[in-house]
This record gives C-alpha cells, structure tokens and sequence, in this order.
C-alpha cells in the first residue's frame, strides 16, 4: 500500500511487533517504513472493526481508579499538564474566552485546566463513560464519536487540540482536512504525537512503548508531521521535541509495560 502520509508508493517492511501492553490480540504485526517521510505504519491496514478490538473497555485514563500508582500518576499527570495549558494559552494569543476543542480528550482533565483558566471548551471521545465523567468532574461538555461523526459548524472553534491522536487513525488527511474546515480564519491546531526519531525508539526498537502496537497504525518522523500539516493548509509555528507528561512516563512504560496505570 501507499504511504498513508504522503502517499509515496516506495515503501518497505521494517520489523514486526505485537501488542505487548494489553495482549487484546496475539497477531503478528508488519510495519513499513516509507522511503521518502520516514513513517512508519501497519500494512496491511486494519479495517475500522478491527482496530476497535484493539481497545480495552477504559483504554482512556481515569483519575478515578484506586492504588498507589494510579494517585502517584494522577499528582504527576496534573503538574506535567501545566505545560500544556501554557502552550495552549500561548497559541491562544493569552486571550480569555477562546473557543477550543480537545479532540480525543478523555475524560476531561486538560479541559478541566483550561476552563479554569477562562477557555470556552469542548471535547470529543469515542467513550461514552469518558464523557460522563467528563461532564460530572469537570463541567465539560464532550460530544461522543469521531470528529467527522460530531459535524461541528464551519469555523467554530479558535484553537483545536489533538494530543495523541494522529498515530491513532487511518485517515489522518482527511482528519486535518476537518481540523481545517472548523478553524475560525487564524485559528490554531495543536497536537502531539511520538517521534520515531526519538532516542528511546532508537533503544527499545519495537519494545518501545510509543509504537503501541497495533493501536498506533502510523507512527510519524518530524518531517512525516510536518509535510502532512504543510500539504492541510497549515503553516508550522512551534516544534518541540520534549513533554513533560509523556517522555518519562514512555520510558518507565517501556522497561516495565506491567506497571503502566492505563492498563
């Protein structure tokens, strides 16, 4: 198959791996690296049904859970978050009252933040259960579905927010082509994804706990990122390589996949 980032025909198996951290599936995955934006993806491509068994009941993270790991994590996980509500405030222009959506936000924590700090929010969520405790801890509201599935108005929202989605879907032009569609004229798109040019990828291989495999079908090099965000229509403004709340967690998760809280 094509490149599913941009759609080069010269593409080559790589390695193969399984899913390690929740076992939902003892099939053997191929990864192919494209020759020219050096991402990596499954092939052959999972259909829609499949990639769903891929998803434990509660893959989404849950403040709520008990034990001494879970709260350790939870301390952790509302420090480290800090830093992405100053890049949001950042992009946002430090405007108060900015219209923003968290696509695949989980059950609201980050939303939470950032009403807090006089953002008008919204989230959406493939889990319902998400978007209750969503609503009831935080006074958010999350549509539930996909961001095509919730057809937002043209030019609605200041800022979109896509943290750790893009690894996740198979259509990821046709995910920003919407991103586009419901920016307001100058708005913002934010998002993160791993970088397979990481050191902790050049480690751990296949063991690396950002492959997630096979929940992650694309897994993105920098220039990968950027040539599909330049070809949406977006203009890159800021690139970071490092984040608070996922490059320790990552490296923790890939020596001891047991431990992981999400799991």
């Amino acid at each position: 198959m094509n490149c599913p980032v941009c759609l080069n025909p010269a593409t080559a198996p790589a390695f193969s791996g399984t899913d390690l951290l929740f076992e939902t599936t003892s099939k053997t995955f191929t990864l192919d690296l494209c020759s020219v934006c050096r991402c990596l993806f499954l092939n052959p491509m999972p259909g829609s049904e499949e990639i769903a068994g891929f998803y434990p009941t509660q893959y989404w993270w849950n403040a709520g859970k008990q034990g001494t790991l879970k709260k350790i994590e939870s301390i952790y996980r509302r420090i480290a978050l800090r830093d992405h509500v100053s890049f949001i405030t950042r992009a946002a222009g430090h405007r108060q009252g900015v219209e923003i959506l968290d696509v695949g936000c989980g059950s609201g924590t980050l939303l939470g933040l950032l009403k807090q700090h006089g953002f008008r929010v919204m989230g959406v969520d493939f889990s319902s259960e998400a978007a209750r405790v969503a609503g009831a801890d935080h006074g958010v509201r999350v549509v539930i579905g996909s961001l095509g599935e919730a057809a937002f108005p043209g030019q609605s929202f200041d800022v979109v927010t896509l943290f750790h989605v893009m690894e996740h879907v198979t259509n990821p032009r046709d995910v920003l082509a919407e991103v586009f569609r419901i920016l307001k004229p100058g708005g913002k798109i934010v998002l993160q994804v791993p970088n397979i040019e990481s050191w902790q990828f050049q480690v751990f291989g296949a063991k690396w706990y950002g492959l997630d495999i096979p929940r992650h079908v694309i897994d993105y090099s920098k220039s990968a990122m950027l040539k599909l965000l330049n070809d949406s229509g977006f203009v890159p403004r800021r690139v970071r390589d490092f984040n608070l709340r996922d490059n320790a967690p990552a490296l923790v998760s890939s020596l001891f996949p047991s431990l992981d809280p999400v799991s």
